[in-house]
């Protein structure tokens, strides 16, 4: 497969980004529960609205299963262990009556620009370097943005904002709400959204809530998926309205950088 131009590759994030993809999407972004424990991975919510098992609407405190790469969840504790039993075929058809979203995030799950964008936040997690350049274009051929600011290239961002902010807050973890992928030939359109915390530094014990989508635009580097351009917004959750007259604080810090703080 060609590589794609970095010309093309601009332009297109351009367009991506200048239809309001990504700033729609954190306005949409529903509040979600922040990880109880710190963990090097993504958390993901039940694909499904409706159990599969008895077609009742899910319960977010019932055990959940992984199946094709994406989170089946269930109305009770009962129905999971009956979901065991049976076979993936059946599995499928279960997902097909009673749960389509379901089907559309498994094979949507099957997508190897899905698979780059999952791992960049599981490398994120971990703060690893080498991990983390292994999903990007290299030599200044990817470019990064955060809330429809131009961040430079990947090496740029990744040395003077990624790296430093996680430092400062080991284990990140995003929760996922929502995924979805848009393929046209060899480049992909990649989106998350979700939720993260970290620590306050007014409150030691407390921490801030952000929500967040995440772009990704993945191309074909000589048969392997990378990152072309990133693309993070994020902003705190609000407060509640007795909090209406406080200052409201920057979402990324005094200088409104990295979404990832």
């Amino acid at each position: 497969m060609k590589k794609a131009p970095t010309v093309f590759i601009r332009s297109f994030a351009a367009l991506v980004l200048g239809t309001g993809i990504v700033s729609a999407a954190a306005r949409a972004a529903q509040p979600q529960p922040p990880a109880e424990t710190a963990q090097a991975q993504p958390t993901l919510k039940p694909v499904n609205k409706l159990c599969p098992i008895m077609e009742n609407e899910v319960d977010a405190e019932a055990p959940t299963r992984q199946f094709r790469g994406v989170t089946i969840g269930f109305c009770c504790p009962g129905c999971d262990r009956k979901w065991d039993r049976k076979s993936d075929e059946a599995k499928m058809a279960l997902l097909t009556k009673a749960a389509p979203e379901a089907v559309a995030a498994i094979n949507a799950a099957s997508s190897p620009a899905l698979k780059v964008a999952r791992e960049y936040l599981t490398a994120c997690g971990k703060a690893d370097v080498e991990a983390l350049n292994a999903l990007f274009l290299d030599k200044g051929r990817a470019t990064v943005s955060e809330n429809a600011g131009d961040e430079g290239t990947w090496e740029t961002y990744r040395d003077h904002h990624l790296l430093p902010e996680l430092k400062e807050m080991p284990g990140f973890v995003m929760t996922i709400a929502k995924e979805d992928v848009q393929t046209f030939g060899t480049t992909s359109i990649v989106r998350q959204i979700g939720s993260f915390t970290v620590p306050d530094p007014k409150h030691p014990d407390a921490s801030r809530k952000f929500l967040a989508a995440v772009t990704y635009i993945v191309v074909d580097d000589g048969g392997t998926p990378k990152i072309a351009h990133l693309h993070w917004s994020s902003r705190a959750e609000k407060k509640p309205a007795a909090d209406a007259t406080a200052k409201p604080d920057a979402p990324h810090g005094s200088s409104g950088g990295h979404g990832h703080k």
